[in-house]
């Protein structure tokens, strides 16, 4: 079956090896996907702030392009997801608001009837690929890592649809598949910070080195995050110049680079070189390796 696949704003800019990782994993799993063609941004962040109509209607152009095309719909970021799903919600609910994006597709040429299934890659991989499928095509190349899930805070509210608000589990069930250990921590879906690390970096960074701390505290030998922003507010955090950081820096990647790391994937499939941390490959092996020495030393 092929799958929809809206990229957003993020996947071809700076967040560019999450795409490359995406699209390397559901090559491995042999899941194909077709690019939405001439889709725009979601609206999200930013424009839904200043003006909801035209937030909507931006989401509501890239369903109503997908909507005959297919019903199923993928993509690698939360905020992307969250526009899509209220765009839905708004059409199934019938609300004023969305009789005026109708109106404004019209304008286009366009229409959408509500049928798209708009699916993040973390629910997507978990429910609609499947654990079994990911166990199945796993190595080893993540036993003896211990995994920091960390959700941010736009995957999981205000909907939820595919796993619990206040603790959610997607993640831990797709770390475990693919052979690795959960680091539990505290905060797991705390706001890194946003845009604040662009308009105000205190802020922003101090945010982001809270949850970085309640994730060191679990002794994790990567953190992963579904999130592109949190990925980069993260690493950010940890690499400022102006105020460095002063504890042991942890490997920031993506949801994709991990399950192409469990997968087997190279660090070139994987975008591995376009990290902040310089030698973040190096710094894996090394955590994994010292992760195994101190289970050897508490048994």
């Amino acid at each position: 079956m092929k799958y929809l696949y809206y990229p957003g704003c993020s996947s071809k800019g700076t967040s560019r090896a999450y795409e490359e990782a995406l699209l390397s994993v559901c090559r491995k799993l042999g899941v194909e996907l077709e690019e939405i063609e001439d889709w725009n941004c979601c609206g999200a962040t930013s424009v839904v702030a200043v003006n909801k109509v035209l937030a909507f209607t931006l989401s509501a152009r890239n369903l109503a392009l997908a909507e005959p095309k297919g019903k199923e719909m993928m993509t690698p970021c939360p905020s992307c997801w969250l526009m899509l799903t209220k765009v839905n919600m708004a059409f199934h609910e019938g609300v004023a608001l969305a009789d005026k994006v109708r109106q404004a597709l019209a304008a286009g040429g366009l229409n959408y009837g509500g049928t798209v299934n708009v699916h993040h890659l973390l629910d997507f991989l978990v429910n609609v690929v499947g654990l079994d499928k990911v166990k199945k095509a796993a190595t080893d190349s993540l036993k003896g890592h211990r995994i920091a899930p960390y959700y941010g805070c736009q995957i999981v509210r205000p909907y939820a649809e595919s796993d619990d608000t206040y603790n959610p589990q997607n993640m831990e069930k797709l770390i475990e598949a693919l052979g690795a250990k959960v680091a539990q921590f505290e905060g797991k879906t705390a706001c890194c910070g946003g845009a604040l690390m662009a308009t105000r970096k205190d802020d922003g960074v101090e945010m982001s080195r809270n949850i970085l701390k309640s994730i060191k505290r679990a002794s994790p030998t990567i953190v992963v995050t579904p999130c592109p922003l949190c990925q980069l507010n993260l690493e950010l955090a940890e690499f400022d110049e102006k105020q460095p950081w002063k504890e042991t820096e942890l490997p920031v990647l993506n949801l994709a680079q991990l399950v192409g790391l469990g997968l087997g994937l190279t660090p070139k499939e994987l975008g591995l070189s376009r990290s902040l941390l310089p030698g973040v490959e190096k710094k894996i092996k090394t955590a994994k390796k010292d992760s195994a020495s101190l289970e050897t030393a508490q048994v």
